[in-house]
């Protein structure tokens, strides 16, 4: 590793596993000092994922639904590592269904944690990356955002408004030298994805389909998280705005 994040301090969200775990790790191994954050305590700080990641990271649990965990999670990372300097909103849910079978509940559980776990982790941030004299914020999108899938259509509709408000946050932030790109994987190999084949009456053939969907196959979580220290370092400082696609080939071919 080339210590590309060296004395900086990263927050990452849903962050216990998966591709979340995976951006946590990769930061760490580039010098940064990492905030686990997720919902499961784990054991407290600098136990579970923290304790999996070494490097000094430290486990916060919070609810990004919920305002008040966020405010004290922010306040948590400030007291134990500094103030922030990169932040991955990774935390997401996906809840399949029609928009004849998806209950009310589910619709708002989807966007309370997709796009308004966004705006209530981030706001806590900005001042923190404002008075640091700028930072880069990273937000998980999805290739949903772009490509229509009949059972997602509250996953696919949250993606797409976390496209859309990383380009208003782009905008708006500029000026304060804070960079805000959002990720758009395509199906990524994931304990998440495992466990939703095996929930169907035909996991074979619905994998056949997903992987004909992807020229290059299904991505692992090390891939996004490359994508994801790509945009938190340097290397990308004349970025903002963008909706990065990391997705095998699935946009281009059109699903």
């Amino acid at each position: 590793m080339t210590g590309r994040l060296a004395g900086k301090v990263a927050v990452v969200t849903g962050a216990g596993r998966g591709i979340g775990a995976a951006c946590a790790a990769r930061f760490a191994a580039e010098g940064a000092k990492v905030a686990v954050l997720d919902l499961e305590p784990a054991g407290g700080a600098g136990s579970g994922p923290a304790r999996a990641i070494g490097g000094g990271a430290v486990f916060v649990a919070c609810d990004v639904t919920a305002a008040q965990d966020c405010a004290r999670a922010a306040a948590a990372v400030e007291r134990d590592l500094g103030p922030v300097d990169v932040l991955v909103n990774n935390a997401g849910i996906a809840l399949s269904g029609g928009l004849e079978e998806i209950g009310e509940a589910e619709w708002d559980r989807t966007f309370d944690v997709n796009v308004k776990g966004i705006y209530l982790l981030t706001r806590h941030i900005l001042p923190m990356m404002r008075a640091r004299g700028g930072g880069s914020i990273v937000n998980m999108a999805s290739e949903s955002a772009v490509i229509g899938f009949p059972m997602h259509p509250a996953y696919c509709a949250s993606k797409a408004a976390v496209v859309q408000l990383t380009r208003s946050m782009a905008v708006r932030y500029a000026p304060d030298r804070i960079r805000v790109n959002a990720l758009c994987p395509g199906t990524i190999d994931t304990e998440l994805y495992r466990g939703f084949l095996a929930s169907l009456p035909d996991p074979a053939a619905v994998e056949a389909e997903v992987l004909a969907m992807h020229p290059l196959g299904l991505g692992t979580v090390d891939d996004i998280a490359a994508a994801a220290l790509f945009l938190a370092s340097d290397e990308a400082r004349y970025m903002t705005g963008a909706a990065m696609a990391v997705d095998g080939g699935s946009t281009a071919k059109g699903g």
